[in-house]
Formats: structure tokens, C-alpha cells, sequence
């Protein structure tokens, strides 16, 4: 008899499904350069060259050790806009890949909203002798700034509503410029236009903060982890404005989408 039972008890568990097979967690990341990693060596096969989007980005270390199922839409150069209703790239806006049963979503974004790096590319253009460079304006940078938290804040919305049971984690931008040292050749910026870009990151990262508190979601403070790590750090976590060929300056760079990927992660247990 006992002989019988553990025999019907093997070939149960033989002829029975993986329990995790039909439980795989669809995770959906969104947003601009910071999340696709441009530069960042292998890019994903199959996905649109200028969104530039890395094996190695955040987005895709993070599902890679926790199992999910990852569906990465993030583009460089992309807006709220892109995300809400703006195709780009060939590729429709991204709020399209939530869907009901997603159950993770990230989002970098904002940044190109205010011209955040824009501005930089243009001032380093400028102290470096560079050619049709362009201007930065100043009080437009700053005007965008004082509404951008709705943008964020509407595509955190747009999330709810469309996964409402979707866990939404919310990175803000990495530290670019130093928070504390003067500028270096890393980071060509004369002091009054550094106090500027300090600014600028100083008041997105408040923005980010206050639509991730106002629409339920989860910050995830790339900016504040960063901040021993610019572009003119010891250890930067960020390409320098004369990177190497192939890689993007100002971008986040491995060591930096290795440390977000860390802090979405820790987040997540």
C-alpha cells in the first residue's frame, strides 16, 4: 500500500506544471535615455537604434535577477509627451505597453522636458570651442521646470489607470555636475553656468519627488545615491562630456546603471 502512494505521489509530481510558470511578473519600463542606456555596450537586439536601448540598463539588470518579464519601451530622447501620446521612433507612445496584468513599472523621466541635458551639450559645445553651438535659455529652462512635476505626475496617472494593480517606482536622474567641487575638464561648465545646471538638477529631483508623493508611487533616489559620483568623481557613475567613441557623453554609464538597478532592486524586497 505504502509502495502504491509514493508511486501516485512521484508521478504526480512528474506530470505536474512548475508553479512559476504561470506566475511570471510582466514588468514594463518607461522613460528617456537615462533609463535605455544609449552608449552602453551590447545593445538590445531588435529595438530601434536611436532609442538606444542596453542589455545593461537598469530596467534589464533588474529583471534579469528577479525573473520578470521585462517589455523595455524607453527611448532616448523621449518626453512625457512620448510617453502619453507621441509616437517616436516608429514606436507608439509608450504608456501602450501597460496593460492590466502588468505588475511593475518604472520610469525615468522629465529631464528632456526641461532640457536638461540639452543645456549642458550646449555649454560644453561652447567651452570647448565647438561650432553652431546654440544658446541656452535660461528663464524658458526654468519656466518648464515650475510645471514639469505635473508632466511626471500625469504619466504616473496614466499608469494607474491602466495597471491598477501595478507596482510604479519612480528614478530620478543620476547626478551629472558636482554638488559640492568646481567643475572639471570632465565637466566643462563655468561657475555661474554650474550654479545653473546645479539647479536645474536640484529642481527636477524635487519635481520627481512631489509628483511621485502626489500620485502613489515609489522614488527610487538615483540623484541623492549619486552625488559622490558626477562626471568629475573618482569613480563617476556618468560619462564625461569627452567620452570615448561610441559612448554618449553625460549618460549614465555601467557602474551607474549597476547602482540604480541596485536600488530598484532593494526596493522591490
Amino acid at each position: 500500500m505504502l509502495k502504491r502512494t509514493l508511486a501516485a505521489v512521484t508521478l504526480a509530481l512528474l506530470i505536474a506544471p512548475p508553479a512559476q510558470a504561470a506566475d511570471t511578473v510582466r514588468y514594463v519600463a518607461m522613460g528617456s535615455s537615462f533609463a535605455a542606456g544609449p552608449g552602453i555596450p551590447p545593445q538590445q537586439p531588435g529595438t530601434p537604434a536611436a532609442c538606444g536601448r542596453s542589455t545593461k540598463n537598469y530596467a534589464s539588470l533588474v529583471a534579469a535577477r528577479r525573473g520578470l518579464a521585462l517589455t523595455d519601451v524607453t527611448c532616448s530622447g523621449a518626453t512625457t509627451a512620448n510617453i502619453l501620446t507621441a509616437g517616436q521612433a516608429g514606436q507608439p507612445p509608450q504608456i501602450e505597453a501597460v496593460t492590466p496584468d502588468t505588475r511593475i513599472v518604472t520610469i525615468t523621466i522629465g529631464g528632456n522636458d526641461v532640457g536638461y541635458v540639452g543645456s549642458l551639450f550646449t555649454y560644453g559645445c561652447q567651452n570647448t570651442g565647438g561650432a553652431n553651438c546654440g544658446q541656452v535659455d535660461q528663464g524658458a529652462v526654468r519656466t518648464a521646470l515650475t510645471t514639469v512635476h505635473e508632466k511626471i505626475g500625469a504619466v504616473i496617472a496614466a499608469v494607474h489607470r491602466r495597471a491598477p494593480r501595478a507596482r510604479v517606482l519612480v528614478v530620478d536622474y543620476l547626478t551629472i555636475v558636482p554638488r559640492t567641487r568646481p567643475a572639471c575638464d570632465g565637466v566643462p561648465l563655468t561657475p555661474a553656468q554650474l550654479d545653473f545646471e546645479r539647479e536645474v538638477a536640484d529642481k527636477l529631483a524635487a519635481a520627481t519627488r512631489r509628483a511621485a508623493r502626489t500620485e502613489r508611487a515609489t522614488l527610487i533616489p538615483a540623484a541623492a545615491a549619486s552625488a559622490a559620483h558626477d562626471g568629475c568623481a573618482a569613480v563617476p557613475w556618468m560619462e564625461r562630456y569627452s567620452a570615448a567613441p561610441g559612448r554618449v557623453p553625460y549618460h549614465p554609464n555601467e557602474a551607474g546603471m549597476a547602482a540604480v538597478a541596485d536600488l530598484v532592486t532593494a526596493r522591490l524586497r
